[in-house]
């Protein structure tokens, strides 16, 4: 039998409501929250004098009014705390620091060699980043309301485990991350966080149904069904990389073979064009630019690498047209901006002739709106939707 929700429960529900329209639905009225929610007037403005007490939201000036009341203007009070974003991506770790409308204040990089860090290393370095970036600014830790992390592969959200070939991690232990710091630590898959700060600021912001792909050396996917980001049983969903398009395809980093990463994989496609190339090590953008000039000037050895990357990212994308019937994908990741900017019209016409013709005349595919920035902008965003879920004010969470 379902317990009963309290008049706590209630309440904490309600607070992440409006919290949730005043954050993402930026400057805004008591009434347009009311009218958004669906809450009375009298729960509205209840909830809101108590936050505007907490110092969460901050009221700013007011609403044109043509006659009667004038509106109150109220938003997010940017200055009263901070959220920090991590990521770790093929190369390097990407921290930053940003107010609470993820304006950003400072960011630095730490890169890594042979895409292969320890996790002690990635925890020293992304605490020393912070560390640093903090006393820049001259803040105390205690005005940062959370830190979180986007990292490749499958994370164990009730352990902290992350699995993550592709940076050599095994049941990598990230418990209590953030202690050292004294600062609230949440961590997710960089694709699903990534995702995230696409649906709340760019390409898939007002869609239901989306799918957003990045594409670097390996690839992955962020799924958004019914305005909500999609996670599956365990938090694995979204592996797109290692969905099989081939039974006896390459072998795969995951230890299989034919794995969609395989073939659209930045390395991937330069060894198609010339073979496995050494000189490319560590350099796949610069070989990435390489062979899509040498595409446009009608090198016919590009021209068939292209052409194989088109044909086997349409067939990737449209199994995820035919499983989750998005209205749109977004296509993203270092490799996969270059891919958009150059391809999409001929990667929509692929996906249009691999997938169900009423599902593929429906999906359109569109370039991210937030490019290279979107990972560590997911990452920051973990916090942000922990204080929104949990109806807590930054009091509360940074108390």
């Amino acid at each position: 039998m379902a317990k009963k929700a309290s008049v706590k429960d209630v309440r904490r529900r309600n607070r992440a409501l409006i919290l949730r329209q005043v954050w993402l639905g930026g400057p805004t009225s008591r009434s347009e929250v009311g009218a958004a929610t669906g809450l009375s007037p009298a729960t509205v403005t209840n909830l809101m004098n108590e936050l505007l007490a907490e110092g969460t939201v901050r009221e700013e000036g007011f609403l044109d009014s043509e006659g009667g009341r004038r509106r109150a203007i109220v938003r997010i009070a940017h200055d009263a705390g901070l959220v920090v974003g991590a990521d770790v991506g093929e190369t390097q770790i990407g921290v930053e620091v940003f107010d609470l409308g993820l304006n950003r204040l400072a960011a630095r990089t730490y890169p890594f060699k042979g895409r292969r860090i320890e996790v002690a290393e990635a925890r020293t370095a992304i605490t020393d980043q912070v560390t640093a970036m903090l006393a820049e600014l001259g803040v105390d830790a205690r005005r940062v309301v959370g830190l979180g992390l986007g990292v490749p592969g499958v994370v164990q959200e009730d352990r902290q485990l992350v699995h993550a070939e592709v940076v050599g991690w095994h049941g990598a232990d990230f418990s209590g991350f953030g202690e050292h710091l004294g600062i609230p630590a949440y961590i997710d898959n960089g694709a699903k966080s990534t995702t995230q700060a696409e649906a709340w600021f760019g390409a898939a912001r007002d869609t239901d149904h989306a799918v957003m792909v990045l594409i670097g050396e390996g690839a992955g996917a962020g799924i958004i069904t019914d305005g909500r980001l999609y996670r599956g049983f365990s938090s694995s969903a979204g592996e797109w990389g290692h969905t099989k398009i081939s039974l006896d395809g390459p072998h795969c980093r995951c230890g299989r073979a034919g794995c969609v990463e395989t073939f659209v994989g930045a390395s991937a496609v330069l060894n198609q064009w010339r073979g496995p190339d050494e000189t490319w090590l560590g350099r796949e953008t610069d070989g990435v630019e390489a062979i899509l000039t040498a595409w446009r000037d009608g090198d016919p050895a590009a021209q068939r690498a292209i052409d194989g990357l088109v044909r086997h990212l349409g067939l990737a994308l449209s199994n995820l047209v035919n499983l989750y019937n998005p209205e749109k994908i977004i296509v993203g990741g270092w490799f996969g901006d270059r891919i958009a900017a150059e391809l999409l019209d001929e990667l929509q016409a692929a996906v249009r002739a691999y997938a169900l013709d009423q599902p593929g005349g429906e999906v359109v595919l569109v370039r991210s709106q937030l490019g290279p920035a979107a990972a560590v902008l997911g990452a920051a965003t973990l916090p942000i939707s922990q204080l929104i879920e949990s109806g807590a004010g930054v009091e509360r969470l940074t108390a």
